[in-house]
């Protein structure tokens, strides 16, 4: 399975970058898994709406038809880490091959990206910043195959 990240706002902290980086090695072992960062589409509180558009513009001509697509979004569904697994699983069995993750700016998804309809993927009740949502997310990819795979990764 072929995995894209798609996010808003280039990792910036060193600890994050390394710890991208190192999950995105151990992936590798399951398929490809391929990075992409929008800028962010700018900084002003008065703008917030305006912003939300111009990054959402970026994300709708990033999706692609032939892709699994799922918005990381805090009023999206929660998974247990086995659960995420058997989703994966699930995805495969289909024939589901490139599976896309969209990761919103500090601002959030636009109201058209978000009625798309494209699934909606909550990591925690908790809010983390988009460059600490997508390392979770490497690592809970990276657990879900570890699970599937039977590995002792998962405690």
């Amino acid at each position: 399975m072929n995995i894209r990240i798609v996010g808003t706002g280039k990792p910036k902290s060193n600890f994050i970058v390394e710890g991208v980086e190192q999950y995105r090695k151990w992936l590798g072992a399951f398929g490809r898994v391929d990075l992409e960062y929008f800028p962010l589409g700018g900084t002003t509180a008065r703008e917030r709406e305006q912003v939300k558009e111009r990054e959402g513009r970026r994300y709708l001509k990033a999706a692609d038809s032939q892709d699994k697509i799922l918005l990381l979004d805090a009023q999206g569904e929660q998974y247990s880490s086995q659960e995420f697994a058997r989703m994966l699983e699930k995805w495969q069995n289909i024939g589901v091959s490139n599976l896309s993750f969209f990761v919103g700016g500090p601002l959030g998804f636009s109201n058209e990206v978000l009625s798309k309809g494209w699934q909606k993927l909550s990591l925690s009740r908790m809010t983390f910043t988009h460059e600490m949502a997508v390392l979770i997310l490497l690592e809970q990819l990276f657990r879900a195959f570890a699970i599937l795979g039977n590995r002792p990764y998962h405690y």
